[in-house]
């Protein structure tokens, strides 16, 4: 039986389910997603896209350049980006997961812009920019 990967907002308006495993498991640092999310540090997974249903698809969409983000435009949970770059792909915030605790991060991204104060005792690898990632072997090419 294939494990069913999902997860919704804070209010049930949106939910969603990905048939197949993420690829990888990320925490991000650079200012944008620090921006976006209102947060520290963002930790966020990457599926392909077309294994990602949406059981209630009431997101709103927000398109920033090169990059599409979604939220519920009921109680404003942020649930996804994705970027003109790889649009066969997209990155959901772990933390609105069933079960978040399923998807320990494996890395960091754009680790030079993580703040001064945040200390986040691990041993996982750091990147100066976005993770390059094989989608079928969740590796760097």
């Amino acid at each position: 039986m294939t494990k069913v990967h999902s997860g919704g907002c804070r209010c049930g308006a949106v939910r969603f389910s990905a048939s197949k495993a993420p690829n990888f498991s990320v925490y991000c640092h650079c200012d944008d997603c620090r921006r976006a999310n209102a947060a520290p540090v963002v930790a966020y997974i990457g599926f392909m896209a077309d294994a990602v249903s949406w059981e209630k698809d009431g997101y709103k969409p927000f398109v920033n350049g090169a990059v599409r983000r979604t939220f519920c435009p009921e109680c404003g949970t942020p649930i996804s980006f994705s970027h003109e770059s790889g649009p066969d792909r997209i990155f959901i915030f772990t933390a609105i997961m069933d079960r978040p605790e399923d998807y320990p991060p494996t890395a960091h991204t754009f680790a030079t812009e993580q703040l001064s104060w945040l200390h986040l005792d691990d041993d996982l690898p750091r990147h100066t920019t976005t993770l390059l990632l094989d989608f079928n072997t969740g590796k760097s090419p």
